[in-house]
């Protein structure tokens, strides 16, 4: 069986991907909440993911897609209020990684999940 091909794998896979990146500048965001000067940054992966899926119509289309699809690192431009210029939000940061851990602890979920049915399949199938 070729997992290359399983459009939902693909998307999982991206989705962990991204999560997981998403976690790691939330982590670098707070770890940085008392430069002076520092701005935030977030990650950006569903809208780019979702606009290039609504163009596809085939499977083989899907999987380009997914797997062409950037996971986009950027810098928050939003005015601090602080003197330092830091606009990290702290109360802000760690509600992002509580739902981004969240989100991966469910992605994680569906993936084995996934492979649960499919080795149900696999042993079902030999009898």
């Amino acid at each position: 069986m070729n997992f290359d091909n399983n459009v939902s794998l693909n998307l999982l896979n991206k989705s962990l991907d991204g999560l997981w990146l998403r976690q790691q500048i939330t982590m670098e965001n707070i770890a940085n909440f008392s430069t002076p000067g520092y701005k935030s940054k977030f990650v950006d992966f569903e809208s780019l993911l979702k606009s290039n899926l609504n163009n596809t119509e085939k499977t083989s289309e899907a999987n380009n897609q997914i797997k062409s699809s950037n996971i986009i690192i950027e810098e928050n431009n939003d005015q601090s209020l602080r003197l330092d210029g830091n606009n990290v939000d702290l109360e802000k940061e760690n509600l992002q990684l509580a739902k981004t851990q969240l989100e991966y602890m469910y992605t994680v979920t569906e993936m084995n999940s996934y492979f649960s049915k499919l080795k149900s399949v696999i042993s079902e199938g030999k009898k």
